[in-house]
């Protein structure tokens, strides 16, 4: 079953939902492949001119589906490892805009998948947060460079050693959100901002682009084996069974 539903409008703005609600948008293997073969698909069709990010629910995405993780061999972690960093670089290597629309909480996994856009707009309901560490985990994707690049090494040090979560207000004033508005301002301004970059030439966005250059892909691959690595000791995997179970208490 497909975790992403795909349109493009007559501008060329191209909508990807994120549509595994009943698992709060918990990125899986499936989930991940889907997010990659869309990057692929934006990467060769000119006609597309951005590429937004929204989910079909309350909330943009928990991060990493950690059934998945819980009792993850050496092998596993790392291919799931690899495969985010895959698809989350090549959402992030677009020739187009990339934009992340938080109407709710993006966590982990998610928040990472948010860094790798290149605007991210939110309404004050959103949460943002690396909650790894209390899990045993380490951000597997990207985001630890991301991040340090949104924000700087002092926010950055402080939310990856807390695994704190981030108010909305909070998010925006550190640089994690460029955007913030209310809930009745939301869709106003979101098609506003689609509006002003689907205005501008293409092909300058695109140079411009690459002058801003990609996040590091050899710090992302670092990130990857270190997460794949983290992800099977004991302690680990105690701590994702404890919180799972918490999820889904027996009786």
């Amino acid at each position: 079953m497909a975790r992403v539903r795909v349109s493009t409008d007559v501008r060329g703005c191209r909508t990807v939902l994120l549509d595994r609600a009943e698992k709060r948008n918990a990125l899986d293997e499936p989930f991940l492949t889907d997010l990659l073969d869309v990057a692929g698909s934006a990467a060769h069709d000119e006609t597309v001119r951005l590429v937004l990010l929204r989910s079909t629910s309350a909330i943009f995405c928990a991060g990493a589906d950690l059934n998945e993780w819980a009792n993850a061999d050496s092998r596993s972690a790392q291919r799931l490892s690899a495969l985010g960093g895959r698809a989350f670089q090549a959402l992030a290597d677009l020739p187009v805009p990339v934009v992340a629309a938080l109407e709710g909480a993006a966590l982990g996994g998610g928040l990472e998948l948010a860094l790798a856009c290149d605007i991210r707009i939110g309404s004050h309901e959103c949460r943002v947060g690396f909650p790894e560490a209390r899990l045993g985990n380490s951000p597997a994707w990207g985001g630890i460079a991301r991040l340090i690049a949104a924000v700087g090494p002092a926010f950055a040090r402080d939310m990856l050693l807390t695994g704190d979560t981030l108010a909305a207000a909070d998010a925006h004033r550190i640089g994690i959100l460029q955007r913030l508005y209310d809930r009745s301002e939301f869709p106003a301004q979101l098609e506003q901002l689609i509006e002003s970059i689907v205005s501008c030439d293409p092909g300058t966005l695109t140079y411009i682009k690459m002058l801003l250059g990609a996040p590091s892909q050899m710090i992302a691959a670092q990130e990857a084996a270190i997460a794949g690595f983290t992800a099977t000791r004991a302690e680990s995997r105690d701590r994702k069974e404890r919180f799972l179970a918490s999820r889904h208490p027996k009786g």
